[in-house]
């Protein structure tokens, strides 16, 4: 159920954004869809979860670091990179953020991975290997 009301609010989104221009600029426009995004799931969140225990000073330096760095910094790099690059070489590097996750819970979590998510690692670089390969032929 979950999934299916997070296909339509995107869908409502993708619509809405296309339907109603503005004049804002593009990382300023996305930032207000974040904003805009987590008011609505506050409610959900409110009523689903538990209340939050004290926040540590580590709890407050990791929610600041993905602020800045999962964020800010993820979006600039993405909007810079759409407006240098075809979309299709840009769009293709999204499907790392699951390889990245792996490589990172294997370097310092120790995690493991089983024949199943392997070949979905696998998949994942295949096709972005294919689409870059694709991009750079046509270009």
């Amino acid at each position: 159920m979950a999934a299916l009301a997070g296909a339509a609010a995107m869908a409502l989104g993708v619509y809405l954004s296309k339907h109603h221009r503005t004049s804002l600029p593009v990382l300023a426009f996305t930032g207000w869809q974040l904003f805009i995004g987590g008011l609505c799931l506050l409610p959900v969140a409110l009523l689903a979860e538990p209340p939050l225990e004290a926040l540590s000073a580590a709890n407050l330096g990791g929610y600041l670091y993905l602020c800045l760095f999962g964020a800010v910094l993820a979006y600039v790099l993405w909007f810079d990179g759409l407006a240098k690059l075809p979309p299709a070489a840009v769009s293709s590097l999204g499907l790392l953020s699951p390889v990245c996750a792996f490589v990172l819970g294997w370097l310092f979590l120790g995690q493991g991975m089983d024949a199943k998510s392997m070949a979905g690692f696998v998949l994942v670089l295949a096709s972005i290997f294919g689409v870059q390969r694709a991009v750079g032929k046509a270009g």
